[in-house]
């Protein structure tokens, strides 16, 4: 909710600033300090606290919500946004965990007890389900979403949690929280919530003033470093004359100070590291009798023998950006557990059952490279026993280093945008670009589907599901010819995003994947074709061109909003937009748009 108020401390505004910086936010949007503040904290605690890398502030956003500035949904650790979202993510899974998240951002200097009891009504009366929709409109997909995931109860590995974050920068947080009023406030609201049966943990309120926030922007800038000390010093992998490996150890490890490698304190309390398992093939299945190996894992390593858990163990892959060896002493940088994940989540489940006096080692291979194609090959070799899902495999698939190395050839020519292609999840962590230059495959897959496979409609949500969607249409050995039309798509969604959130109403968002289209038409002269093609890349070329000249493209992506503008007003009532927020998702629509694009052409 938008209170136009000012940031008065200079090292918050310094943050916020910078966040602006890094996602290109105009000079206009960013006067109303208190909306980029907002966007900055949901920003900031998806990072640290979610485990979706491709999660963004935007995908949170309430609008003008009663007592809520930001709400995320994940389910089997990704975010869900849709019924298909969910259906796409837990078709594959016997069971499944789901977690709520509830944000309200305040600039003001005190927490206010009245705006604390709001946001917990505004949290209990999103969870009314004896509705036909919302009780507050503006939710009402995140709702739509929420209701759906209940009738799946029966698989839910445990009742949902729920994470509540109430943020201002109050100067004095320690003593506020001490005000027997807000603990009150916070208490009711708590029991409130348990009384509605939904969920299985309700995490104690996050209540964060000046401090805290300054603390949470500090775990999210932080890279991931850790030492640990081995048992006896690692035996080294031979040197890879090739150069791409920089150095390998294997050896075994106490358990304890594997337990490092996998969790971190927040909040006073040991929480699974965010991030190490980007890369891993597999989603957590849980430890219950339904899943047998993990069950029998578990049972091994809580048990008498638990000593032995390590010899019956296959082992635990990681790779790093970096390691360092000093004597026992091992130095992980940028790291990820690619081979491992159901023992490492084994592990931490377990951690309160298991005897400190336990000697359990593990046996673990560390690698360090940055090398992408044989990082690549590792995690194919080391989870040869799984099945890889598509949208993996297209991540994997050796077309993906082609596209990258021709984004960056594109830097040197003359007005270049300077776009980053990002085959890896945080591959460009530690490099000082805007995150709004950064194209990785999800996007790369949506911009080219809506572009140059006419599937606007089928992009929002899950990236997975948007892979099923156009199997087999993208990053075949054969499109290197023409690979243009993958840079020219991801450099058009830059410009068309970057431009509509900076000159336009947030209604026209959802429609940036139909004013890309209908750029394509109005440089392609209405022409159809589908598909990676000769006739798309020469389209693809021309398109290039006019994207790179600011005036150029001005004109064209107002002549797009213009055409939107008028097919909407002729074709459907007023305010079509903010009343039907599943029309941008119809096929119907999206063929309809490409009919009056064409017969507009021709006017």
């Amino acid at each position: 909710m938008n209170n136009n108020k000012q940031i008065k401390n200079p090292i918050i505004k310094s943050y916020v600033n910078d966040f602006a910086d890094k996602h290109e936010i105009s000079k206009k949007q960013r006067k109303d300090e208190h909306l980029l503040f907002e966007s900055y904290i949901n920003d900031a605690i998806v990072s640290v606290y979610g485990n979706d890398a491709n999660v963004s502030y935007e995908d949170m956003e309430t609008g003008s919500a009663f007592g809520i500035d930001g709400v995320a949904i994940f389910v089997a650790d990704k975010l869900v946004q849709s019924v298909e979202d969910v259906d796409y993510v837990i078709e594959n899974l016997k069971r499944f965990d789901v977690e709520f998240y509830f944000i309200q951002t305040k600039t003001s200097e005190k927490i206010d007890r009245q705006e604390l009891n709001d946001f917990f009504t505004g949290v209990r009366r999103f969870f009314d389900f004896d509705r036909d929709s919302c009780d507050i409109l503006e939710l009402d997909v995140f709702w739509e979403t929420a209701k759906y995931i209940f009738t799946k109860a029966s698989r839910f590995k445990e009742n949902p949690k729920l994470n509540t974050f109430f943020v201002s920068l109050d100067t004095n947080e320690d003593e506020k929280l001490k005000d027997e009023h807000i603990l009150k406030t916070i208490e009711m609201g708590v029991s409130d919530l348990e009384k509605l049966s939904l969920f299985g943990t309700i995490l104690s309120p996050k209540i964060m003033g000046l401090k805290s926030v300054m603390e949470l922007h500090r775990k999210n800038q932080s890279d991931l470093e850790i030492s640990i000390s081995m048992t006896k010093t690692p035996v080294a992998y031979p040197k890879d004359m090739s150069g791409k490996i920089k150095n390998g150890y294997y050896g075994l490890i106490r358990l304890e100070e594997f337990i490092k490698l996998l969790s971190d304190e927040i909040d006073g309390k040991k929480v699974l590291r965010r991030g190490i398992f980007d890369d891993n093939i597999r989603y957590y299945l849980g430890a219950d009798e339904k899943i047998e190996v993990n069950h029998n894992m578990k049972n091994q390593l809580v048990g008498e023998d638990s000593y032995l858990f390590g010899l019956l163990n296959n082992g635990i892959t990681i790779i790093g950006d970096d390691i360092k060896l000093n004597s026992e002493e091992l130095t992980l940088v940028n790291y990820q557990i690619v081979n491992g994940c159901q023992t490492s989540n084994v592990i931490f489940e377990s951690l309160e059952s298991i005897a400190e006096t336990d000697e359990i080692y593990l046996p673990v291979r560390f690698i360090a490279t940055t090398d992408e194609e044989t990082k690549n090959s590792i995690i194919k070799a080391t989870n040869s026993q799984t099945t890889l899902k598509p949208e993996q495999l297209a991540a994997l698939a050796p077309i993906q280093k082609n596209i990258e190395e021709y984004y960056r050839s594109k830097e040197k020519e003359r007005n270049s945008v300077g776009l980053y292609y990002e085959r890896r999840t945080e591959q460009y962590r530690d490099d000082n670009i805007s995150k709004t230059k950064i194209i990785n495959i999800p996007i790369q897959i949506k911009a080219t589907s809506a572009m140059f496979l006419n599937l606007p409609h089928e992009v929002s949500g899950q990236y997975g599901k948007v892979e099923r969607n156009t199997r087999n249409a993208l990053f075949n050995e054969g499109d290197l010819k023409y690979i243009n039309i993958y840079y020219s798509s991801g450099l058009t969604f830059y410009k068309v995003e970057r431009y509509v959130r900076n000159n336009y109403d947030r209604k026209y968002f959802k429609a940036r994947w139909h004013l890309m289209m209908i750029i394509k038409y109005l440089l392609g002269d209405g022409k159809d074709e589908l598909g990676i093609t000769k006739f798309n890349s020469k389209i693809s070329h021309k398109i290039e061109e006019v994207v790179k000249d600011d005036t150029e493209f001005s004109n064209y992506i107002e002549q797009a909003i213009a055409i939107l503008n008028k097919f909407l007003e002729e074709k459907f009532e007023k305010d079509i937009i903010q009343k039907d927020r599943k029309l941008f998702e119809r096929k119907e629509t999206t063929e309809e748009l490409i009919n009056y694009t064409k017969s507009f052409e021709v006017k």
